[in-house]
This record gives C-alpha cells, structure tokens and sequence, in this order.
C-alpha cells in the first residue's frame, strides 16, 4: 500500500523560529496515521442511515458540529453528515456495507485534508487572529469543534484542551494553513513536530 506523502514535508523540514522573547511557547505539527472517513445521509432516510451507523460506531454526536471522543473521534458536521477519524482498520468498507447507495454515502477524505496541532498557552490567541471564534474555554469548551475559517480557507477546528487545537484543512491549502500558522506565532515563537496518531 502506498504511503500518503504530506503536504507539510517541506515546511516541517525547516524547524521552529523563537519569539519576541527568546523562547518557544507552542508547537505547530501535524498529526500523521489516521483516517477520515465522510458519511453522509439522506433526508428520506436519515433515520435508518443513523441506525446503521450506530451498530458500527456506537454513539453519535447530537447537535452540528458536536463530538463523541475515543478511539475514533465523530464528528457532526451538519444534520446529515459525520467525519469518522481513527485508525486505518477497514472502517471504510464496513461503512460502505452497511450504508449502501440508499441510505446515504461513504467516503474517504484521508488523502484530501491534513491534520495540523497547535498547543501551547499561547494557542487560542494565534488563531483569535485570523479565525471569527470566540476561544473562551467556556465558549468553545475543549472537546468542541467547529467549522469555520482561517485565512480565507474553510477549515474544521476541534479544540482537544484549552491549550490545544487540531486543524483540519484541504490538503490543497494545508500549506497556506500552515504558513499563516506560523507567520501568527513569530511574537510567542513556535517549535515545528509532526506526531502520529494514537501516540
């Protein structure tokens, strides 16, 4: 099986800049080795297309734009449509089985976005600058997400804790994110790190 290049390698390869102060107060990477999985329902449906799902996944997130944690991360992402990120584990055609052509759709975005982190106490105020999200923990509380911009760019933000934020961009602008990212965290400095996930 072929592995996924990504679209950060270059700007992971140059390292981290210091701030204004001297120091390093935030890490700016990208998560590696999971997959997104896209599963969206029809209106006549919905309702079976939820039920089947939930003999796979178990709970479902209720509201847009709410999580349900654990090994796989669900994500409502409008009424009718959940990102499923996780381990690569053949989640996708188990998927695609059980929804089949009359109840919805089943597809695999793992090669069109790129999981960026962002932490450190300096995190929410990076992103205040370019994105139109209140990140007050108790607004945006950790374990919420939204989706949102930066930069021009449309963008899923899922605050992990109150000092970290996974960004989930199309692969064709994950540069862009990331440059943006970076230029916003020159004043705290910022160490560049890649991570795979589940570690």
């Amino acid at each position: 099986m072929l592995e996924r290049r990504s679209a950060l390698i270059m700007a992971l390869g140059r390292g981290g800049r210091d701030g204004a102060g001297g120091g390093r107060r935030c890490r700016i990477g990208e998560v590696k080795g999971s997959s997104l999985i896209q599963a969206a329902g029809f209106p006549s449906t919905l309702q079976e297309f939820e039920e089947r799902l939930e003999t796979i996944l178990g709970e479902l997130p209720i509201g847009s734009h709410s999580v349900v944690p654990g090994e796989r991360t669900i994500f409502r992402t409008c009424p009718q449509q959940f990102w499923i990120v996780g381990p690569e584990d053949g989640l996708f055609g188990r998927l695609s089985e059980a929804i089949g052509p009359d109840f919805g759709t089943v597809t695999s975005l793992s090669h069109s976005r790129t999981r960026i982190f962002i932490e450190g106490d300096c995190a929410a105020d990076i992103l205040k600058k370019g994105v139109a999200l209140d990140f007050h923990p108790q607004i945006f509380k950790p374990g919420q997400a939204a989706l949102t911009g930066l930069h021009h760019t449309p963008v899923l933000i899922h605050r992990i804790r109150e000092d970290r934020f996974e960004i989930y961009a199309m692969r064709t602008f994950a540069l862009s994110v990331w440059e943006w990212l970076t230029d916003a965290a020159l004043e705290f400095g910022y160490e560049a790190a890649s991570e795979e996930a589940g570690s």
